[in-house]
């Protein structure tokens, strides 16, 4: 069994009445696999997670793009259900239940999504 450590912080002086001064870390157990990828995107959906192939997991998600206009668009099907956009330089990371296959698109040229799944 690994440990993974995520960390968020959040920082501001003036998005709010008073500061901003947030910070939440956690200690998840990895107990499957985990890998670390990255795949070329275009305007086609492509899946990058098949929810056979993972168990639960948490799923990092980076855009590493530096083009302001190579968005990726992640879905759960091939069908156009968004759950979220990554402009360039964007990330996420989040929990995933793995009943749903993830796909990704971009709304123009080719930028690359890197992604981490660690199965928990």
């Amino acid at each position: 069994m690994a440990t993974l450590t995520p960390t968020l912080t959040l920082v501001s002086t003036d998005i709010l009445t008073d500061s901003l001064s947030l910070s939440v870390t956690d200690s998840l157990s990895i107990t499957g696999s985990a890998e670390l990828k990255r795949i070329v995107t275009s305007t086609s959906s492509t899946i990058f997670a098949a929810a056979s192939s993972y168990t639960k997991a948490y799923v990092y998600l980076k855009n590493i793009s530096s083009t302001a206009n190579e968005i990726i668009t992640v879905e759960q099907a091939d069908s156009g259900d968004e759950y979220f956009t990554l402009g360039a330089g964007e990330f996420a990371f989040f929990p995933w239940a793995a009943v749903v296959d993830l796909f990704a698109d971009a709304a123009t040229g080719t930028p690359t999504l890197e992604f981490g799944i660690f199965e928990a």
